[in-house]
């Protein structure tokens, strides 16, 4: 783009994406399973694992739409697997319930940011759980470029995402988490009680569930991008009373 053409305001013109070629391809591939048992002795068992990758293809219709730029237009995720888990029993006689729910996740995916913030320095907002980008002075794209982007100013900043489906970063570890509840079921007049302790993160997990965002430009390293910057709750305690009619 010229220096002159950076300068024409947008004409936007909207219409549906198959006229410029084949629909994009948007799929998932995998495999659910899920196994549910109950004995008779009141013993409740349930678990189950997805296993697949999301596969985008936009190749037909990018460079004719967006960007002279193919590249990335095929995003293929790895695939991975998430396991779950739930047991319940009530112990006869003494009319105690046990239970206990297992999850287990992949890493969190550090995922690429599009740029809806430029020239703002504004965030990209729906990045989960953690973006790539850094706001880059106006006034080095002018010394690289020999020109301001497009609606940009001198003083102001331009929203650069790092990462994309080529180049693709993820968490420390798997996400884990155990949950158990212990309750006295209480029966009177054709109702019941039950009250008891939920022990939630009963490992005490500390993954990271959000991410900061700004690589900052001027520091080494990106300053303090990408540390979390919240982690799992701890494991806690919660007393729960539940009356059914």
């Amino acid at each position: 783009m010229t220096a002159a053409a950076a300068l024409r305001p947008a004409q936007n013109y909207i219409t549906p994406e198959t006229e410029f070629g084949p629909a994009r391809i948007n799929y998932w591939q995998g495999v659910d399973v899920t196994v549910n048992a109950r004995t008779r002795q009141g013993l409740t068992l349930q678990g189950g694992t997805t296993t697949g990758r999301a596969i985008v293809d936009v190749c037909a219709t990018v460079v004719k739409i967006d960007s002279p730029d193919p590249r990335n237009c095929r995003s293929v995720d790895p695939i991975e697997t998430t396991f779950r888990g739930l047991a319940s029993y009530t112990l006869p006689k003494i009319g105690i319930l046990v239970s206990a729910t297992l999850r287990s996740q992949p890493p969190f995916q550090i995922v690429g940011t599009a740029a809806p913030g430029a020239n703002t320095g504004a965030a990209p907002s729906g990045t989960t759980p953690a973006g790539a980008y850094f706001n880059v002075p106006n006034s080095k794209v002018l010394e690289l470029l020999g020109r301001l982007p497009p609606g940009g100013v001198a003083t102001g900043t331009t929203t650069v995402a790092l990462l994309d489906q080529g180049n693709r970063m993820y968490g420390d570890s798997r996400r884990n988490q155990i949950d158990m509840r212990f309750a006295k079921v209480f029966r009177f007049s054709g109702r019941r009680a039950d009250v008891g302790v939920d022990l939630n993160n009963l490992l005490n997990a500390n993954y990271a569930t959000a991410y900061e965002l700004q690589y900052n430009y001027s520091a080494p390293n990106g300053g303090t991008w990408n540390n979390p910057t919240t982690i799992l709750p701890p494991r806690f305690a919660r007393l729960n009373f539940t009356l059914n009619f």
